[in-house]
């Protein structure tokens, strides 16, 4: 099974359609099985539209939207869901997709701040779907979740709603932004070790690559050296053939202000 993770930042930087072809050619010349994304986004006052059977989601689909003209380019062989999580930059339905060549059988959407508070830019939620393949059931969960030190709305709060829904008796992958360099001791990265997740990183037979970020990006503006703070975690010791990083200008092109993580396992 491959999976991959990538922070689109879309609809915010120039040639969003070089983009978009980029990544649809990456998924479908290397087979990619699931794909989680975040700061999938589409425009506040875009025009509606209806979807195609291949989407499973709920919530209303506006025209722009990210993930809609992926799933265009795609060709309908990926199932889909998406959901809306808060205002982005003022204009942005800012939210999260899964995409899936294989039957999604059930989804959650599950508030992770304190704040329900559509308008205000901490809230986050995280999306996990079920997905059968061949006869086994497994879920993905994919987020974008806030910072160790934040006042407001701080990690640890979101880690342990998200982890509460996670625990599932089946193979589970939490896959996303995680704002949580490997680096700083006691923090985010280790919390979520300490709970019993496994660094899909740690378990690869084949590593390529390190940071997903590179530069100042919004939230880390004093981190230019480069940091880890995307990943691709499991609830049980998979036999993880690779883990790389991708999107990143020399494993195919940059196409958003963080790196890709591609993973394969025997699942």
């Amino acid at each position: 099974m491959k999976l991959l993770t990538l922070n689109t930042h879309s609809l915010s930087d120039a040639n969003e359609d070089n983009k978009l072809k980029a990544i649809a050619h990456v998924i479908s010349s290397r087979d990619i099985d699931v794909i989680a994304l975040q700061e999938v986004n589409q425009t506040m006052n875009a025009k509606s539209v209806s979807c195609d059977d291949h989407y499973v989601g709920r919530d209303m689909i506006k025209e722009d939207n990210f993930a809609l003209r992926l799933s265009k380019l795609l060709e309908g062989k990926y199932d889909w869901t998406y959901i809306p999580v808060k205002v982005g930059y003022d204009r942005f339905d800012e939210g999260l997709a899964i995409f899936s060549k294989h039957k999604i059988t059930a989804s959650e959407n599950t508030l992770l701040t304190t704040t329900n508070d559509y308008a205000f830019w901490k809230k986050r939620n995280a999306l996990g779907v079920e997905i059968k393949k061949g006869s086994q059931s497994f879920y993905v969960y994919t987020a974008h979740l806030g910072w160790w030190d934040d006042d407001e709305e701080p990690f640890i709060k979101q880690w342990k709603k998200l982890n509460s829904v996670a625990s599932k008796d089946m193979p589970v992958y939490l896959a996303g932004d995680f704002n949580a360099p490997d680096v700083l001791k006691g923090q985010s990265y280790e919390t979520i070790k300490n709970d019993g997740w496994k660094d899909t990183r740690d378990l690869a037979k084949t590593v390529s690559g390190r940071f997903t970020a590179k530069g100042k990006i919004d939230g880390w503006d004093e981190a230019v050296d480069g940091m880890r703070i995307d990943y691709i975690w499991c609830n049980r010791d998979e036999n993880v053939l690779s883990h790389e990083v991708i999107f990143d200008g020399t494993n195919e092109p940059v196409v958003s202000d963080h790196y890709g993580i591609l993973m394969e396992d025997q699942l």
